[in-house]
């Protein structure tokens, strides 16, 4: 291209970041000024664009003598990376015990429907296999290599066996599945028909145990997996790694302590001390110590919690809380968590960006106009293309950190503090929301009590 013509045309050549696509912009200065095919394949050339060229749409250009704006004029062949291997689990990774609630309106805690048995031979997880990887080429003309699809391995412990083409694993037993960070085992399971007591003595089982009948005074249970006691938990040691389920209750005769590595579940829990990593869900909750990390639901019938103190750090949920008599029950509820800072800082930053938002979108209106008024101004066509391109790639921003405020907004809302709520809360409850208290004076019914700007409050629901 002559130096004259140069000075007529405003030729601008760049390269996707992927190294895909070779974007061409011209803008005609001038109504003689004149672009050839060859001028722009030597453009591209000096780039060392040389691969996936596309001639039609540059001979088109050529030949319309219009502005364009990023007209895709090279384009490669993406690599495409192959798919990892994956594992399907043909049963159920969490299995919890479910209370029925009965037509009456009470709640069923005996017949939970817990236990699940495989038998030998059962398939326990299936494998599809990674596939393999494309190689892609650049508009420059550099192989791009795929990265091939990973392989995953099966992880097994006991009684696991692989198949014979090595894509599924299957018990080697009946019994139990452990599932520790997707690593299988089947346990046998220990059953006891009697109560555990003079008979037994202590249990200790690195499995699944099963207790058809009631746990005595002075009697410990240790087992590192789940527990079904399918009777009364009298003031024993009970420890467990898994789920807790005791279908009769907990009568504790302030000697029994209960910890439980993930969800108890229990008719009621009376006179006693229990740690619970999970949730827990009952009948009653009755002079008790109760600290659990997840949230506590007591329903049914009763629906009670009275006397004793309760740490919880998410919701608490009861029909009634306290009693007539003004017995002192104590809870407390809530949870820190560090989020304030990237907080402030992205408020910020999404606040500057709203601004410079809007500044372009009242220039993109304006250029709009123009181009609506005279069709023909080459100009500002290309200048409202050019806006437009910055326009969506600054609404994706803003829409991106937009979702993340909102997410940390969220998070932050939950860690003032947990929810307690019940249909009767009488005087002589005590709520302690972070370093916050809050006493309940008089009978209040329908009431969730929670924290609120720095206060605790109470509302009717």
């Amino acid at each position: 291209m002559s130096e004259q013509n140069q000075s007529k045309v405003d030729i601008s050549i760049k390269i996707s970041d992927d190294y895909y696509k070779a974007l061409l912009s011209i803008e005609f200065l001038q109504p003689d000024a004149v672009v050839k095919p060859d001028d722009i394949i030597k453009l591209l050339k000096d780039r060392n664009i040389v691969y996936g060229l596309k001639f039609n749409i540059i001979e088109a250009i050529c030949k319309n003598q219009k502005s364009v704006f990023n007209e895709v004029v090279a384009e490669g062949v993406p690599h495409e990376n192959g798919i990892d291997a994956q594992i399907e689990f043909s049963y159920a990774k969490e299995h919890h015990a479910k209370p029925q609630l009965l037509e009456d309106g009470r709640v069923d805690f005996k017949n939970l429907g817990y236990v699940e048995v495989i038998k030998e031979n059962d398939v326990l997880a299936v494998k599809t296999p990674a596939t393999k990887a494309k190689n892609g080429t650049t508009v420059t003309g550099k192989v791009i290599r795929g990265k091939d699809g990973k392989d995953v391995v099966f992880k097994f412990g006991k009684n696991v066996k692989i198949s014979p083409d090595g894509l599924s694993i299957l018990a080697e037993c009946d019994g139990s599945i452990v599932n520790d960070n997707d690593k299988i085992s089947v346990i046998k399971i220990l059953e006891i028909n009697k109560d555990v007591g003079v008979e037994t003595g202590n249990i200790k089982f690195h499995g699944q145990v099963i207790i058809h009948g009631n746990v005595t005074d002075g009697y410990e249970i240790d087992c590192e997996g789940d527990l079904v006691i399918n009777g009364v938990v009298e003031g024993a040691d009970i420890k467990a790694t898994g789920d807790v389920v005791i279908s009769r209750g907990i009568q504790g005769h302030d000697s029994a302590s209960i910890y439980c590595g993930k969800n108890l579940t229990s008719n009621f829990i009376n006179s006693c001390k229990v740690t619970c990593k999970g949730n827990i869900e009952t009948g009653a909750i009755m002079n008790s110590l109760v600290k659990c990390d997840g949230q506590i639901t007591v329903k049914g019938k009763k629906g009670l919690i009275v006397g004793g103190e309760i740490f919880c750090k998410r919701d608490i949920e009861a029909q009634v809380i306290g009693s007539e008599l003004g017995i002192v029950t104590s809870f407390k509820l809530g949870v820190d968590v560090e989020l304030i800072d990237e907080l402030k800082t992205l408020s910020t930053e999404v606040k500057d960006l709203m601004d410079m938002h809007n500044k372009l979108d009242k220039s993109l209106k304006l250029l709009k106009s123009k181009v609506e008024q005279n069709p023909e101004d080459e100009r500002s066509i290309f200048m409202y293309k050019k806006y437009s391109s910055n326009f969506i790639e600054m609404d994706t921003q803003l829409s991106e950190k937009r979702e993340r405020l909102k997410m940390l907004n969220e998070l932050v809302n939950n860690i003032k503090g947990a929810k307690l709520s019940a249909k009767i809360i009488y005087p002589g409850t005590r709520i302690k929301i972070g370093s916050t208290s809050f006493y309940v004076k008089h009978e209040m019914t329908h009431t969730s009590i929670f924290k609120d700007k720095g206060e605790i409050v109470a509302r009717t629901y």
